[in-house]
């Protein structure tokens, strides 16, 4: 079964007030007809909810999820960082699960430093808010490559930039696809496979 994940943008998209996407209902109704994995990196509950505040523990980005449809997406363990992963919700890192990090950040942010000290002072708040925010993007990417996913569904334009999408997904990405797209491409898919669908 094809392995779907969303990125934080997307949750955000499902979340809104005004309705989501038709694309991203269609990925949320696949995955609640068992005809898609949706997976959702827990690395999400660590950034800036929508009305700009931090959750204060993993509990709430569970409910956050049921209700906006999501209460039965494969949660994705992120590596443990110091202050941005939550406690039981991630994994320790090792030689291996770095090197794979490290060539995910290098493409993605190569102006920003891949330790927090090395990109600037802690007094730098907004210097370590925009760490912060590619520490999480290269670990939600992180998640899909390593736990399996066929298809990294974002709308952030840093992900499909020409000079960074093929080589994220050389590293085993799969397709990095918008919504519009990953539906057109399941679609697409199931077709194929049986032309009476």
């Amino acid at each position: 079964m094809l392995r779907v994940t969303l990125d934080t943008n997307c949750l955000y998209e499902l979340d809104a007030q005004d309705a989501p996407s038709l694309s991203l209902g269609r990925i949320r109704e696949l995955g609640r007809e068992s005809r898609i994995v949706v997976c959702v990196p827990a690395i999400a509950a660590s950034e800036r909810q929508p009305d700009g505040q931090q959750l204060s523990n993993f509990g709430q980005f569970r409910e956050r999820l049921e209700q906006i449809g999501l209460e039965s997406s494969e949660i994705l363990r992120p590596i443990a960082y110091l202050g941005i992963a939550y406690l039981d919700w991630c994994v320790l890192s090792g030689p291996i699960l770095e090197t794979k990090e490290r060539a995910i950040h290098e493409i993605l942010f190569p102006s920003i430093a891949f330790k927090a000290a090395e990109h600037c002072p802690p007094v730098d708040v907004d210097g370590r808010r925009k760490w912060r925010n590619a520490k999480c993007d290269v670990q939600a990417m992180w998640c899909h490559i390593h736990y399996g996913g066929n298809i990294f569904i974002t709308r952030d334009r840093n992900f499909h930039k020409m000079s960074k999408k093929s080589r994220i997904e050389a590293l085993g990405a799969g397709e990095i696809a918008t919504p519009e797209q990953a539906v057109a491409f399941l679609e697409r898919d199931w077709q194929t496979k049986d032309p009476s669908l």
